[in-house]
């Protein structure tokens, strides 16, 4: 049987880390070690002395550069076990999590299977108009019909965004940093690149990718969880409209990038999401809603600047 590591970075959410940590003690297959990567000032390591009773290895180690791709890349070359997890603070699973994770690679005779992600159970189901959004955003390459599918735009078909969810265990192209896991041997020649930190989100994307493309990438959706999304220590919504079309076109420049003729793809997907978002934030008449297109409009002007290095 494979044995397990779980990583979990956090930075001042001690309230949703005990939570998740509750939830990693009621798993019907325990971990081996748990690492605690904090960017904070927690007092140590938390629930310490129920994880070693369970015989549970507990490791906590701050540092003082904040930076969830530090965190990851630090827990990495902490953990000792075959099979290393990587958990959002704030997240909080379901008993049989890690037992259906580990199934998928314990069938996997061949060895290809290199990382399997979980499926978070607690997103909103897609209304009417929704829906309609979603198929709108089709044609600009914003989103597609097949979820866990890279776009020529650089988007991606994030999971749980379209009519047809994946069920069961599937083949996909990418997993949500939250909610992944990887054979230890796949950290031997990659790691989570920094590229990101800079610019904009999307470092879990790249690093799973890359992973594709070496290996076999599954989503059990066997393996449930629930993101509960905290608020706390999360950019305001211009940072974030700014980071997320920066991910994307860092991502694209990377992976999609194939001559001049292919930023056509990029630009049409951002003037599509531009316009959903513009649409959005008429309909609620919402000041944070047009922070986030500021936030967008911010992206473009830097991207048009030519003020992006890909190797920062």
């Amino acid at each position: 049987m494979l044995t397990s590591t779980i990583i979990i970075p956090t930075y001042n959410r001690p309230e949703e880390l005990h939570d998740c940590m509750v939830s990693l003690l009621a798993q019907t297959r325990l971990p081996e070690e748990i690492i605690v990567v904090d960017d904070g000032d927690l007092p140590g390591f938390p629930l310490e002395a129920e994880c070693k009773a369970a015989a549970i290895h507990c490791v906590y180690t701050q540092k003082e550069e904040p930076g969830l791709t530090e965190s990851r890349n630090m827990g990495v070359s902490l953990a000792t076990q075959e099979i290393i997890f990587f958990l959002d603070d704030d997240v909080v699973l379901e008993p049989e999590y890690v037992a259906e994770i580990l199934k998928v690679y314990e069938l996997d005779e061949t060895g290809r299977v290199g990382g399997v992600g979980g499926g978070i159970t607690n997103k909103k189901p897609l209304g009417v108009l929704q829906k309609i959004r979603r198929v709108v955003n089709i044609p600009f390459l914003v989103s597609g019909w097949r979820e866990g599918r890279v776009l020529p735009s650089g988007f991606c078909t994030d999971f749980g965004t379209t009519p047809f969810p994946l069920s069961g265990v599937t083949e996909v192209e990418f997993l949500d940093g939250g909610a992944c896991s990887y054979r230890r041997e796949v950290f031997e020649d990659l790691s989570f690149t920094d590229r990101y930190r800079k610019y904009g989100l999307g470092e879990d994307k790249d690093f799973s990718y890359r992973v594709s493309r070496r290996y076999t990438l599954m989503l059990s959706q066997l393996a449930r969880l629930d993101h509960l999304e905290s608020t706390v220590m999360r950019p305001d919504l211009r940072t974030w409209g700014r980071k997320f079309i920066m991910g994307r076109y860092l991502f694209f420049r990377e992976y999609r990038y194939k001559g001049w003729w292919s930023s056509i793809f990029f630009s049409w997907a951002v003037f599509g999401y531009a316009l959903d978002r513009i649409i959005i934030a008429l309909l609620k008449r919402s000041g944070p809603e047009w922070d986030r297109v500021r936030g967008i409009g911010d992206a473009v002007r830097l991207i048009l600047k030519g003020g992006v290095s890909l190797h920062d």
